[in-house]
């Protein structure tokens, strides 16, 4: 398949930032596109005229080609489709763009088409001499995403607060309906006309309100769990607290998407002026910037609650027995609640742009000895959601540990995490976890005349032993335990350097050096 310089092509994307980018003509297959809401048709005029002049992608033969008149709105560029771009651009050094082949699923060819990546210097041009439609566009891409927020799949959530909190939820859902109606019409009118502003002017103070009344109570669930540093404190919070934590941070969303709505509507009234009154443009870049900066810490505050809440209730949701939790005066099971907070942590993950890989069961490690086999797939249901994304479970061992009948030993590349087997089996606790900085030695005995094999491990502040069964020293697992371990063993220097500096100081004696 090929495409000369001169030849028209369907389609042409102009990064406007990486990631984003304009598109021009027909919209690739594969691409949602994202029509422009609050860019005026003035604007998108200015758009085509502002490329066609700094670089050569809508140009054929000297001059706009037909089909690439018109800039339909822009679309994100995931790192599979950049990838798939630059595996099959043929740089063109005519018109400072290249070609670029977009391939599905199946490994066809679906479009070929113009590209000009964000790092060319004609991009740059591009960008700089687009004025304030860039802001604009700027802020067009989350307007999407949050305006597009599908809250039909919190629907129990939502009919709890019609019930639970009928006077705060009115107030909340009167205000978003509102301003989600002047988005709807701006969209229609072409613009935030004076028609539309009027019938929200003033609401920013109550929408702040909401906003603040839901940040408050999430930062106070934020701080209470991060406060409980086992998880069995956690997880009595959460069972008491789970309704709360839920509603507030479904309030929260619905809040900070009518806000930033809100916003948006600021942004296209100061658009519509910045022309004719400098300051205008001024003000529209600040109200943008400040919003997205809002939009990102809101985001990362309520990730960081659901984080934690997602977790504990996913270990609440594999222990033995019902575990349940009070929600609308009834009790619902740890795993229903635990999908309503999946949903909401997908949604935020959506909205923040950020896709976090879904946890895959734990696989047996080849460094694997165990007492009871039988049990092994719970315990490593249970202990995938105690492992950051990040690690991965090297081995894992039970034995026995002085004042305590039974331990759970899971290493990873970073630590050490050691359970009360019976407390980790009934109630998904870890007692403690020790960090590699932390070994300082470790040693691996077997005794031939009991057949007993121990472990020490001399961690920073304490001396621990392990005892495990008889015969236990012939399993080849453990001492490859030891081995696994004794490899991470350290003497920081600060700690080597107060050791020397104890030592008493040496003198010259008649047979030498002595102390």
């Amino acid at each position: 398949m090929s495409l000369g310089p001169e030849e028209p092509s369907e389609s042409a994307l102009v990064e406007v930032s990486p990631g984003t980018a304009l598109v021009f003509g027909q919209v690739p297959e594969g691409l949602d596109l994202i029509p422009f809401s609050l860019v005026s048709p003035d604007d998108q005029a200015a758009i085509v005229d502002a490329v066609a002049a700094t670089s050569g992608i809508l140009n054929v033969g000297g001059q706009v080609a037909n089909g690439l008149a018109q800039a339909h709105g822009l679309v994100r560029l995931a790192p599979e489709t950049l990838k798939a771009l630059q595996a099959g651009a043929a740089p063109i050094q005519s018109g400072g763009y290249n070609i670029g082949v977009l391939a599905a699923q199946n490994g066809k060819f679906t479009a070929q088409v113009r590209w000009l990546p964000a790092t060319g210097a004609n991009a740059v041009g591009v960008v700089a001499s687009l004025g304030p439609a860039v802001a604009m566009m700027a802020i067009q891409i989350q307007l999407n995403e949050i305006s597009g927020l599908v809250k039909q799949n919190l629907a129990l959530t939502e009919t709890v607060l019609k019930t639970v909190r009928r006077e705060q939820w009115a107030e909340l859902s009167g205000l978003e309906e509102a301003v989600t109606e002047a988005v709807n019409s701006a969209n229609i009118a072409g613009g935030v006309i004076p028609g539309v502003w009027e019938n929200i002017a003033g609401k920013e103070a109550d929408l702040r309100k909401q906003r603040n009344l839901f940040k408050g109570h999430v930062r106070d669930h934020t701080v209470e769990l991060a406060q409980r540093k086992g998880h069995q404190e956690r997880r009595q919070y959460i069972e008491k607290n789970g309704e709360a934590i839920l509603l507030d941070l479904y309030s929260l969303l619905l809040a900070h998407k009518s806000w930033f709505e809100y916003q948006a509507l600021r942004a296209g009234r100061a658009r519509l002026r910045a022309d004719e009154d400098p300051r205008e443009e001024k003000l529209l870049q600040t109200i943008i910037d400040n919003a997205r900066g809002e939009y990102d810490r809101t985001l990362n505050q309520m990730s960081t609650l659901l984080d934690t809440l997602n977790r504990e209730l996913c270990i609440l949701s594999e222990l033995p027995g019902k575990w349940t939790i009070p929600f609308t005066g009834a009790r619902r099971s740890a795993g229903d609640v635990g999908r309503m907070a999946q949903q909401l942590l997908s949604a935020v993950e959506k909205l923040s742009g950020t896709v976090r890989p879904a946890r895959t069961p734990l696989e047996q490690p080849n460094t694997c000895y165990v007492d009871d086999a039988e049990l092994l797939d719970q315990d490593l249901r249970i202990l995938r959601w105690h492992l950051d994304e990040d690690e991965n479970l090297v081995a894992m061992a039970t034995a026995r540990e002085r004042g305590a009948n039974g331990v759970l030993i899971a290493v990873s590349q970073q630590r050490v995490l050691i359970a009360d087997q019976s407390d980790f089996r009934k109630y998904g606790i870890v007692r403690r976890s020790v960090q590699n900085s932390q070994i300082r030695y470790v040693r691996f005995r077997d005794d031939d005349a009991t057949g007993r094999a121990e472990i020490d491990l001399i961690t920073r502040d304490d001396n621990i032993t392990w005892r495990f069964a008889r015969g236990a020293d012939a399993d080849k697992s453990l001492a490859g335990l030891g081995a696994l371990l004794a490899d991470r063993m350290d003497i920081p220097a600060t700690e080597r350097d107060a050791m020397h500096s104890q030592l008493p100081p040496w003198t010259t004696g008649p047979k030498g050096l002595t102390r």
